[in-house]
């Protein structure tokens, strides 16, 4: 099922190309779709679109709907092209013509972008806690070993007498900048885009204040074709916080690779956080941190990614946007693991 099928058969080819890994990547945001959804429902009764009866039961089936996604039991079938095709199909299944009625006065293009908004304000509100209980973890580890003696260098040369309790504190503070970032690509996510629909709005009388105060947004993207400019430019912003966040995380898994080492030998790691050699099975590899310093290097690198793919693209939708989302949530998904 494709929202929108006009009765063309498409080269199956051509399909596989555009529909990609569509399916796999969608699975992140399925349960926003359904939020937002719920959501526009209520606004669609509201403006009286559909009966109070129609809008018990579009909340009830996306209810199921958010259940089974929670049960990791929702499935997109080959036969559909997204989670938004998916969600609607299992609407009319169940009700009929009600299930059709979801779609009214949406487009695909503000589906994807709302329910991407909601996905990167609650995933950067997750990293921002995780941030938090580093920069206490580093605090408090601050303030255990702040008569520690630690050799403080300049060009990796012996300069000046230092502490752990310096080193320690010196990346909690640098975490407040990255969060200053993060607070920043969180302000721009949190404005409903919903209403906009294909990018130049609606001729239904849509109450966008509504779903706007139903999804928790701050404020909504008043402008429709600015709403569908910020695709892009939301994942250009979120890359370079991310890419932030991800720097002081490199830096310090490098410091922790360093001291480990024996020429260094300031700290260690218990046997069980650390791995051996096939050849050397005495030794402790510091893998974790070296792991984290590869995977934040790669993080640091989407910001370049997400510019190539937008920086030359004029107003309007271009499909070009559905590069976005694969190397952007896997940037968030990874990210929250590091925190871990």
């Amino acid at each position: 099922m494709k929202l929108w099928d006009k009765g063309i058969k498409i080269d199956q080819q051509i399909e596989q190309f555009t529909v990609g890994n569509d399916r796999e990547i969608d699975m992140h945001i399925a349960k926003y779709d359904v939020q937002a959804s719920i959501a526009h429902a209520k606004m669609l009764a509201s403006i009286e679109i559909i009966t109070v009866e129609e809008l018990q039961q579009l909340e009830e089936g996306l209810l199921i709907l958010q259940k089974q996604i929670l049960d990791e039991t929702f499935v997109i079938d080959a036969q559909f092209e997204d989670v938004h095709s998916k969600i609607e199909f299992e609407l009319t299944k169940m009700y009929g013509e009600v299930g059709k009625k979801i779609h009214t006065a949406r487009s695909r293009n503000d589906q994807v972008l709302v329910a991407l908004h909601l996905y990167y304000k609650e995933n950067l509100t997750q990293i921002k806690e995780l941030t938090a209980t580093f920069f206490n973890t580093l605090l408090q580890l601050a303030d255990t070993h702040q008569n520690s003696l630690l050799p403080g260098y300049t060009h990796l040369q012996v300069a000046m007498p230092s502490s752990f309790g310096i080193w320690f504190s010196a990346y909690a503070e640098v975490l407040i900048d990255d969060v200053y970032l993060l607070n920043a690509a969180l302000q721009t996510v949190d404005q409903n885009p919903l209403g906009s629909a294909a990018g130049y709005g609606s001729s239904f009388p849509i109450d966008r204040e509504l779903t706007t105060n139903e999804l928790g947004f701050a404020t909504l993207k008043y402008n429709v074709v600015a709403a569908q400019m910020s695709r892009g430019k939301n994942e250009r912003t979120i890359a370079a916080s991310l890419g932030s966040l991800a720097n002081t995380l490199a830096r310090f898994s490098m410091d922790i690779c360093l001291y480990m080492s024996q020429n260094f030998d300031f700290i260690s790691f218990p046997d069980e956080l650390t791995t051996g050699s096939s050849i050397m099975p005495h030794k402790k590899n510091p893998d974790v941190f070296e792991l984290i310093r590869g995977k934040s290097n790669k993080i640091q690198a989407l910001q370049s990614e997400m510019i190539l793919i937008t920086n030359n693209l004029p107003s309007g939708y271009h499909r070009d946007f559905q590069l976005l989302k694969e190397n952007m949530i896997a940037a968030i998904e990874e990210l929250s693991l590091i925190h871990i």
